[in-house]
C-alpha cells in the first residue's frame, strides 16, 4: 500500500490517500524529527536534547522509549514495520526517498535546475512547479513549539524560496514577463532582501516596456537596502540599472526554441537522467547551528571519509562521468563518506570564513551522522591541510590518512618552505579567480588536460558550488594555513600522492609533508593534473592498495555491449490521469511485458528507473527486435515508449555498465519520439542482412558525443 510521509507542512502520514492519526504532541515531535533526520543515527541524548530541551524531566528515560515504542507501532500500521531501527549509536529510520516529500521536492528542484543550466526552460519550469506544488504550507507548521522544526523549517523554507527564483527565471527565459509581475512585486514586498528577485522584477517591468517602472523598482531596493541594513546594492543590481538605461540590447531576447527533452536520465550532462546511474540521496548533519550536506556511498567494510579541495557540489560532481568514474572506484572498496563544506555546495552559507577547527567539527558531526566510529581520511589539495590536523587531534577516530595535491603552507615562503607564494601572489589570484568564476574558473591550474566537456561542467559545477566573492574569500582563507607544525604529530598510516607536473601545488611540496610525518610513504605519479578524477584510476589504485593491503588486478579490457534504453512517453502525465494505484498497477504489467521480452531475446536488465530501463545484449539484432517488441506490447497497455540502442565498448563492474557507451545511448533515445526505436549507425552498420528493415532519422548532436546519424526501426 503506497506510504507518503510530509512534512512540507502540518506532518501527515498518507497510506492508500487515508492520513493516519499521529498520537500526542510530543509522539508526532519524535516521528518529525526521526523525518527531518530520516537515514542519520540519532542518539539517545541527541532525541532528548531536542525534545526536552536542557532541562529534562526525571523520567526522560522512559517516557523516549514509550514513545519510541508508540512511533514503531504507528510505522508498522502504516506498512513500514522495521522502519525505526535500533543501532549501537542511536536510532535511525529507514524510509524509502520517495516516500519523503522533502525528498520528492529536493530531486525535482534538482532536474529544474539542471534543465535550467542546459537551456531547457519549459523542462526546468515545469519540474520546478511540481516541486513548489508539493508545499501545502510552512514545513512542519503544527510542530513549530519545538526547536528541530522551527531550525528546520527555516532551511526548507530557503530552499522552496530558492527554487521559486529558479521558476521565475525558467519563466522569464519563456517570455513570460507581463504575467510575472503581480506574483514579483508580492514576493518583494515579502522578501525585501533578495537581491535576486528584485532582479528578476526589473527585468519582467523593462521587457514589458516599462522601463521607468523598473527604474523606480530599482530606486525602492536602493532605500530599503540603505535604510534598513546600511549596505549598497549588489553588483548585479547596478549593473542592471545601469543597462536599462543605456537601453542595452542584451536585455531582450527571443524565448528559446527547445528541442524535445526526450527522457530523462540521471547522470549525463543532457538529458539529466540515466537509469544506470542513480545519484546517492544527499542527507544533513547538524555541525553546531550549520547544516552540513553529505552523501554514503557503496558499501565496503571500511569507511573512507573524502575531503574535497576547494568547492564540491554534491549532486552535480555525478554529471561528469570521470568524476562519478573516480568517485565510484573509491566506493568498490568503502563505505564512502562524502560533504560539501560549510558555506559551499549544498550545505548552508551562514556567512564569514570557518577556521581549521571548525570544520574538524563538520567533519565529526557527519561522522557521527552516519555512525562512523573510526575512518580513513583521503584529503585532495586544500583538503589535505585540515585532514591532517584532523589526523593529529583525533586519532582514535582515524585508521588511516591519504593526501593527494596537498600542501602544508599557501603563502609567504621561507627557508624551510621556499615553494609557498607570496601574499601579493595569493592575493591577485583570489582577485583573478573572483573575475573569472563560471568561465575559466582556474581550470588551465587545476586540470590542463580538461576537454571541452569537463570544462563546461567545471565552469557550471563551480557556480552552483559557490558565488564569485565566497570563492574569493576562501582563497583568502587556505592562504593562512600553515600545519607544518602539526606534522611530525601524526600518528597514524600515511600515504602522500602527488603527481610530478602539478601546477598548483608543487611535487616537492607533497615530498616536504610525506618526510614530516613519521612512517609516511610518498608516491610520485606522473601527470599535470592537480584534481584527482583524471586518470582517477592512477590515484585510487593507490588508495586501494595502502587501505585494503591489495592491488586492484589490472583493469579488464572493455567488452563490446549493445545497450538498449526504453523510457515511457508522457509518464507523468498519465500517472495524474490515472491515479497512484492503477498507475502502479500499469507499470507491473509493464515491467511483466519486459521481462518476457528479454527473456525471449538473451537480453540482461542492469537498472531499471520508475519509467526507463536500462538492457544489455550480446548482439544488436536481439536488441532492436526486442525493443520493437516491448513497444509492441506495452502499446497494447495503452502506453508508449522511447528506445534508443547503441553497441559499443563498456566496463562490466559488479553487474552494473559504465562507459562512454553508456551515454550514447542514453544520448540516441534521448532524440526519439513516443513509439520510436532509434538506433545509431554503429548498430545499423553491424546488422546489415540480418532483416532489420531502418529508415534513416536524420542526423542529430548528441552532447558530448558528436554528429551521428541515427536510423529508425521500421521492421523487426
Amino acid at each position: 500500500m503506497p506510504i507518503e510521509f510530509r512534512i512540507l507542512g502540518a506532518l501527515e502520514i498518507s497510506v492508500d490517500a487515508r492520513l493516519l492519526p499521529l498520537g500526542s504532541p510530543k509522539q508526532a515531535a519524535l516521528l518529525g524529527l526521526l523525518l527531518v533526520h530520516a537515514h542519520e543515527t540519532l542518539s539517545r541524548d541527541r532525541l532528548i536534547e531536542e525534545l526536552w530541551g536542557e532541562t529534562p524531566p526525571a523520567t526522560v528515560d522512559s517516557a523516549l522509549h514509550v514513545y519510541l515504542s508508540r512511533v514503531r507501532r504507528l510505522l508498522e500500521s502504516a506498512g513500514a514495520g522495521g522502519a525505526l531501527v535500533r543501532e549501537r549509536y542511536g536510532y535511525r529510520l529507514r524510509i524509502m526517498p520517495e516516500q519523503l516529500d522533502a525528498n520528492r521536492f529536493e530531486c525535482l528542484v534538482v532536474e529544474g535546475s539542471e534543465a535550467l543550466a542546459a537551456g531547457k526552460s519549459a523542462l526546468a519550469a515545469e519540474r520546478l512547479r511540481q516541486a513548489l506544488a508539493l508545499w501545502r504550507g510552512p514545513a512542519l507548521a503544527d510542530l513549530q513549539s519545538e526547536r528541530f522544526a522551527i531550525t528546520a523549517a527555516a532551511r526548507l523554507d530557503e530552499e522552496r524560496v530558492a527554487a521559486l527564483e529558479q521558476r521565475l527565471e525558467a519563466d522569464l527565459a519563456l517570455d513570460h514577463h507581463r504575467q510575472l509581475i503581480q506574483e514579483l512585486k508580492l514576493l518583494v514586498a515579502e522578501h525585501p532582501y533578495r537581491e535576486r528577485l528584485r532582479v528578476q522584477l526589473m527585468l519582467a517591468l523593462y521587457r514589458s516596456g516599462r522601463q521607468a517602472d523598473a527604474l523606480h523598482a530599482y530606486q525602492q531596493a536602493r532605500r530599503t537596502l540603505a535604510d534598513d541594513l546600511g549596505l549598497e546594492p549588489s553588483q548585479e543590481l547596478r549593473q542592471l540599472e545601469q543597462a536599462i538605461l543605456r537601453h542595452d540590447a542584451t536585455l531582450t531576447r527571443e524565448p528559446p526554441a527547445e528541442p524535445n527533452p526526450g527522457p530523462e536520465l540521471p547522470g549525463a550532462p543532457a538529458p539529466p537522467r540515466h537509469p544506470a546511474t542513480r545519484r546517492p540521496a544527499v542527507r544533513y548533519a547538524r555541525s553546531g547551528d550549520v547544516n552540513i550536506a553529505y552523501q554514503v556511498v557503496g558499501e565496503g567494510p571500511r569507511d573512507l571519509v573524502l575531503v574535497s579541495g576547494f568547492v564540491s557540489h554534491l549532486q552535480l560532481d555525478w554529471e561528469e562521468p570521470r568524476m562519478a568514474h573516480y568517485l565510484e572506484r573509491l566506493a568498490s572498496f568503502s563505505r564512502l563518506i562524502r560533504f560539501d563544506k560549510r558555506g559551499t555546495g549544498l550545505s548552508d552559507r551562514p556567512g564569514g570564513l570557518p577556521d581549521l577547527e571548525t570544520r574538524m567539527d563538520d567533519v565529526r558531526a557527519v561522522m557521527d551522522a552516519v555512525g562512523s566510529e573510526r575512518a580513513a581520511l583521503l584529503g585532495t589539495s586544500e583538503g589535505g591541510p585540515m585532514s591532517v590536523l584532523f589526523a593529529a587531534t583525533y586519532p582514535a577516530r582515524m585508521t588511516a590518512l591519504v593526501l593527494h595535491g596537498a600542501y602544508a603552507k599557501r603563502r609567504d615562503p621561507d627557508d624551510d618552505y621556499p615553494w609557498a607564494p607570496t601574499w601579493e601572489e595569493r592575493q591577485e589570484h583570489a582577485r583573478e579567480i573572483e573575475r573569472s568564476w563560471g568561465y575559466e574558473t582556474d581550470i588551465k591550474r587545476m586540470m590542463p588536460s580538461a576537454d571541452e566537456a569537463m570544462a563546461e561542467w567545471w565552469a557550471r559545477r563551480a557556480q552552483a558550488a559557490a558565488s564569485p566573492g565566497a570563492a574569493r574569500d576562501l582563497i583568502l582563507m587556505n592562504s593562512q594555513v600553515d600545519v607544518r607544525h602539526v606534522l611530525p604529530t601524526v600518528t597514524v598510516p600515511t600515504l602522500v600522492l602527488h603527481r610530478t607536473g602539478d601546477l598548483d601545488s608543487r611535487m616537492e611540496e607533497g615530498r616536504y609533508i610525506a618526510e614530516r610525518i613519521p612512517g609516511a610513504r610518498f608516491v610520485e605519479l606522473a601527470g599535470h593534473d592537480h584534481v584527482p578524477w583524471v586518470d582517477a584510476d592512477q590515484i585510487v589504485d593507490e588508495v586501494e592498495e595502502f587501505l585494503t593491503g591489495t592491488r586492484p588486478p589490472p583493469h579488464a579490457d572493455g567488452v563490446l555491449t549493445t545497450l538498449l534504453v526504453t523510457d515511457i512517453a508522457g509518464s507523468e502525465q498519465r500517472e495524474r490521469e490515472l491515479g497512484e494505484r492503477r498507475w502502479r498497477q500499469l507499470i507491473d504489467s509493464l515491467h511483466a511485458v519486459v521481462g518476457r521480452e528479454l527473456d525471449r531475446f538473451r537480453g540482461r536488465e542492469i537498472d531499471r528507473t520508475r519509467d526507463g530501463l536500462l538492457a544489455t545484449f550480446d548482439g544488436p539484432a536481439r536488441a532492436v527486435r526486442a525493443a520493437c517488441a516491448i513497444r509492441d506490447g506495452v502499446r497494447a497497455l495503452g502506453l508508449e515508449i522511447r528506445a534508443g540502442i547503441h553497441t559499443g565498448e563498456c566496463e562490466l563492474v559488479n553487474g552494473a555498465v559504465r562507459g562512454i557507451a553508456v551515454d550514447a545511448a542514453a544520448r540516441v533515445v534521448a532524440q526519439a519520439a513516443p513509439g520510436q526505436v532509434l538506433a545509431s549507425s554503429t548498430v545499423h552498420d553491424l546488422i546489415a542482412g540480418s532483416g532489420i528493415e531502418f529508415a534513416e532519422a536524420g542526423c542529430a548532436e548528441l552532447k558530448g558525443v558528436g554528429v551521428w546519424q541515427l536510423y529508425e526501426a521500421i521492421a523487426a
